[in-house]
Order: structure tokens, then C-alpha cells, then sequence
């Protein structure tokens, strides 16, 4: 196992890299876990081009310090803060560079193809060290990692751990059906390669006809793409014909933003134009494979016969990598408490529906009742969907405030094998049998 006076940074993607940078900045050392390779995800909506300007999506300290070159990496030249790039630019020309920059500074390791099967503390059981009743053990613990890459597994320790390994993926992706589910049939329809829950690429659907499920910015920037290649396409829109699919920013400080949200709300009114149908208050009861085409049956009995499904209702935060740690998550967006009840707080005063008036976050919203883990970027939102980049760089900046006053903890020294020590209801004599 490696020292444990290190800070963990799982995920290598735009809040990932930067939480690594501004750790480094502070003095710390730093080991990036990512599953993949440096922006992996990013590069999944390569062709996609963001609506925000690099005013928003690279903070100043990090743009200094790739133009300058700094810690002896060269310097790079980097886009105008005015520029809007697409996924794979800003892979290329940011994500890329400052990855090479974090590891020339000799403070900060990436592992790439490396995934986090999961987290522990030192040796307690979930159950045990509960700092509420007073067990303070946890405080005294390094984190343990259990790590695969391709075939192979280890432990590796930590002195903190920041997830920020996102929500975008097919594997978080919510389901089809009504109420949040999987309708009936949509598992083997995925299985068959029918349904796909991310943002196709350029030509994927030619010469066939799609049906695309949802009313966010990922669904109309398909619908837009797609209508651009005079694909057929049914969109699926739950909010019934009175309501605009998109709430509208008066001013809106993103233009790009707004010209989709324009965009989507004039499809939506007309019902049907060119190749484009849309059909209002749509639920999927069920899913049917017909000779490797669908059948989607509608709540309304509504048949809908497609080639594929595009699913794009929103995605969920994985909480598997902590569940033997102690999160706080919230029933309703299954991000971290603290941080949701602010945000819910935030739409209840009206500021919810523009993601560039978020309430600011303070440092105590990152903390969670596990000691030195923070979930940051957008898996720190949970299902709540009004995340910018810009707002994951200012919990970058709390975090080194953070841990601004953490030491050195000492490695696990449990000798191989060694059991576990007694759950504490045992210890105590409160009768629990122990397997």
C-alpha cells in the first residue's frame, strides 16, 4: 500500500483534473484514480458543442498556469475565454494539457484504466466508528481502496478521497418507463443494442427511424442533430401540451442555451414538422422487440414503431464506490445532504431554474459524516440536473480550505489475514450472533 499522506481524486474529467491541480497548488500530493483514460466521458459528447464560453469552463489560476508553464511543463496555448468548443476540443485542448501539466509537477499521479471497485476505512466495518455517538476511529483511519485494472486487484490507502467521477454514463442513465422504472421489455431491447442513453454521434441513425425520450438540453441537442440529418424522428415529450417543454432565462447570459430552449418550444408547438413528430404527455408502458425493430406502447395505448430508442431522462449518481462509507444522501436527489437541502432550498426561492444563479455553496455542504470524503462536480448535484462546470471549480476551491489543516495518518498495520475486530454490539455483550 502506498503512503498515506496523499489525497485520492477519483475521475479524471474537468472537476476531477482541477481539484488535482488546486490540491497540488496547496502543497498536497496527489493520485488520480480514473477508469477510463483522461476525459473519457468528455469524449463521449466529443461532437457536441458546450453553450458556455471558456470564461466559464477554465478558471484563471489553471488558464495562467498552462499558458506560463509552469512546474516544467511548456507552455500551451489555450482557447480565448470567449471560445465555445466542442467535447473533443476541449479534451484536446484543456483536459489533455493540464493532465500533462499535474504530472510534470511531480506531485501528482494519474492512473488511467484503473477502477474504484470500492471504498473502506481502514478496517471498520460500516456499522462501527460512528463519530455521532462518539466513536471518533474514523478520524484516526486512512481510507482503503480496492482498485482493478484489466484482470488484476489491490488495495491502495489514502489520507482523503474526492469522488468526482460524474454522472454521465449508460450505466446511470434513469430508466424508460413510467415512474422511473425500466418498462417491461427495455432491458432485452437494451441488450439487443436497440435503446442508447447518450448523445448519439454524427450518422449513427441514417436511413432509420428514432424515437428520442426526454426534455432536457441532451434530448434537443439530439433532435436538433438528428433533424440536421433528415433522420425520421418521433419525439417522446412528457409534459403535456400546455406546458413549454423549456423554461426560458429572461437576458439569458448563454445564448447557445436559450437557442435551444427557442428551439425545442417551437418544435414542441408545432406537433409535426419535416421529419420531426412530436408527441406531448408521452409515458412508455411498454417495450417491444418486433424483427429487431420497437413497438413502444404509450400509457394512452399510443403505438409509437421505431428502429431505436433514445433514452435521455437523466442520469444518477453510483453510489456503490461508498456504500461501506458513512454518506448522508438525500431521498429525493440521492446527492450528498447537505448540499441538496441548499439547492432545494435555492429552487424554493426561485433561483433553482437557472444553473447560473445557484446559490453559491459553502464549504460546509461539501462535508459528509465520513471524514475527508467529498463528492464533488456533478455527481454532487445527484439527479438534480442545473450543474455548470464553473460551479464545480468552486468547490475545487473549498475542498484545499478543507483540508487545508490535515496530517499525515499512519497506514493500516493489520497483519495479513488478521480478522476483523468484534462488531461493537458483540464487544458490548448485547447478544448479536456473529457469523
Amino acid at each position: 500500500m502506498a503512503a498515506t499522506d496523499r489525497v485520492a481524486v477519483i475521475g479524471a474529467g474537468p472537476i476531477g483534473l482541477y481539484a488535482a491541480f488546486r490540491l497540488v497548488k496547496a502543497g498536497h500530493r496527489v493520485v488520480i484514480w480514473e477508469k477510463g483514460s483522461i476525459g473519457a466521458n468528455v469524449e463521449q459528447w466529443g461532437h457536441v458543442t458546450l453553450f458556455s464560453a471558456m470564461a466559464l469552463n477554465l478558471p484563471d489560476d489553471c488558464r495562467k498556469a498552462l499558458e506560463t508553464g509552469l512546474e516544467g511543463a511548456p507552455p500551451r496555448c489555450v482557447p480565448s475565454e470567449d471560445a465555445f468548443l466542442t467535447g473533443h476540443e476541449f479534451r484536446r485542448d484543456v483536459l489533455l494539457p493540464l493532465a500533462s501539466y499535474l504530472e510534470a509537477t511531480g506531485r501528482c499521479t494519474i492512473q488511467e484504466h484503473c477502477s474504484v471497485v470500492g471504498l473502506a476505512r481502514g478496517h471498520l466495518l460500516k456499522k462501527e466508528g460512528i463519530g455521532a455517538v462518539g466513536d471518533s476511529r474514523r478520524e484516526t483511519l486512512p481510507f482503503r481502496a480496492l482498485l482493478r485494472r484489466n484482470d488484476d486487484e489491490a488495495w491502495e490507502e489514502a489520507m482523503a478521497v474526492v469522488d468526482c467521477s460524474g454522472t454521465y454514463a449508460p450505466e446511470t442513465a434513469q430508466r424508460s418507463g413510467s415512474g422511473g422504472l425500466s418498462a417491461p421489455g427495455e432491458a432485452k431491447a437494451e441488450a439487443l443494442g436497440l435503446v442508447s442513453r447518450v448523445i448519439p454521434s454524427p450518422g449513427s441513425f441514417k436511413g432509420k427511424r428514432v424515437a428520442v425520450l426526454g426534455g432536457g438540453f441532451s434530448a434537443i441537442t439530439t433532435i436538433r442533430k438528428l433533424a440536421d440529418e433528415n433522420v425520421e424522428t418521433v419525439w417522446l415529450v412528457r409534459k403535456a401540451k400546455s406546458e413549454a417543454p423549456y423554461q426560458r432565462v429572461e437576458g439569458d447570459p448563454l445564448p447557445q442555451r436559450d437557442a435551444l430552449a427557442a428551439y425545442g418550444n417551437g418544435l414542441a408547438s408545432l406537433g409535426t414538422s419535416g421529419s420531426l413528430e412530436c408527441v406531448r404527455g408521452a409515458r412508455i408502458q411498454r417495450i417491444d422487440v418486433v424483427r429487431n425493430a420497437l413497438k413502444l406502447t404509450l400509457t394512452d395505448s399510443t403505438i409509437v414503431e421505431v428502429d431505436h430508442l433514445v433514452s435521455l431522462t437523466g442520469y444518477r449518481p453510483n453510489a456503490d464506490l461508498y456504500r461501506e462509507l458513512h454518506v448522508h444522501q438525500c431521498y429525493a436527489s440521492d446527492g450528498p445532504m447537505k448540499l441538496a437541502a441548499t439547492l432545494l432550498a435555492a429552487a424554493a426561492g426561485g433561483g433553482g431554474g437557472d444553473c447560473l444563479k445557484q446559490a453559491a455553496p459553502g464549504a460546509a455542504t461539501l462535508r459528509n459524516p465520513e471524514p475527508r470524503f467529498y463528492i464533488l462536480g456533478m455527481k454532487s448535484y445527484g439527479r438534480n440536473s442545473s450543474f455548470l462546470m464553473r460551479v464545480g471549480y468552486e468547490q475545487c476551491s473549498l475542498l484545499v480550505d478543507e483540508l487545508a489543516g490535515c496530517a499525515t495518518l499512519d497506514p493500516f498495520k493489520a497483519p495479513p489475514g488478521a480478522p476483523d475486530p468484534p462488531c461493537d454490539d458483540a464487544a458490548a455483550g448485547v447478544g448479536v450472533a456473529v457469523a
